[in-house]
């Protein structure tokens, strides 16, 4: 190996640094994935990335590279889940995955690459995701989901119109299903509205039943 231990140090630290930067966020939202398993990837990633530079002379680093993209959309996979209509887990997914790529410039000594991914990533997380929540009029916190089933798809619209009155503007109202003889509606609300919600939902015409899916 002809890189120095003190430079190969440095490397893997600073991988597992940047990489903290970005799990910092998913650690405080109290994701499964949190600031060590960000650091952990960022560093697996940077040591892969400077083994495949360094320990195998003649060979083609693009090689271990592509395995580590591989290995870490895998992974990326799995923090991903649905819980009833609704899929968790993306945004966590996609920081492990650009955790990996900060991890594998900084693994080959491309500081300035490194650092300017986590700044943007950074930025991404923390103030984009500031503004979002202004725009969206804290939309975020609505995370009860709300199914309502009819036997007669008829009545969807106006049910689905009614529905969406009752919820604006903190929820949301999708037509989740029609067919010949039912259709649902699924209603995202606060969960702090949801029970009085439900009672509403309930007195609307052509409502048979009304389903807290998600609380």
């Amino acid at each position: 190996m002809t890189l120095e231990l003190g430079e190969a140090t440095g490397r893997l630290v600073v991988a597992a640094i940047l990489s903290g930067f970005i799990g910092f966020e998913r650690e405080v939202a109290q994701k499964a994935a949190g600031l060590r398993t960000h650091m952990l990837v960022g560093l697996g990633a940077a040591v892969f990335s400077l083994l495949s530079v360094e320990a195998f002379a003649g060979s083609d680093p693009a090689r271990v590279a592509a395995q580590v993209v591989t290995g870490i959309g895998f992974l990326g996979a799995g923090a991903i889940f649905r819980h009833g209509f609704t899929v968790r887990g993306l945004t966590t997914a996609a920081g492990l995955w650009s955790v990996a790529a900060v991890g594998m410039a900084a693994g080959i000594g491309e500081w300035q690459i490194a650092v300017l991914a986590t700044a943007v990533s950074v930025v991404v997380l923390y103030v984009v995701g500031v503004v979002q929540w202004l725009v969206r009029g804290r939309r975020d916190e609505a995370t009860t989901v709300i199914v309502i089933r009819m036997s007669d798809p008829a009545v969807v619209s106006d049910a689905s119109e009614a529905a969406r009155r009752l919820v604006e503007p903190g929820g949301d109202v999708i037509i989740h299903e029609i067919a010949a003889d039912k259709a649902s509606i699924q209603v995202t609300v606060e969960p702090k509205l949801a029970d009085a919600i439900m009672v509403r939902l309930r007195a609307l015409t052509g409502v048979e039943r009304v389903t807290r899916v998600d609380g």
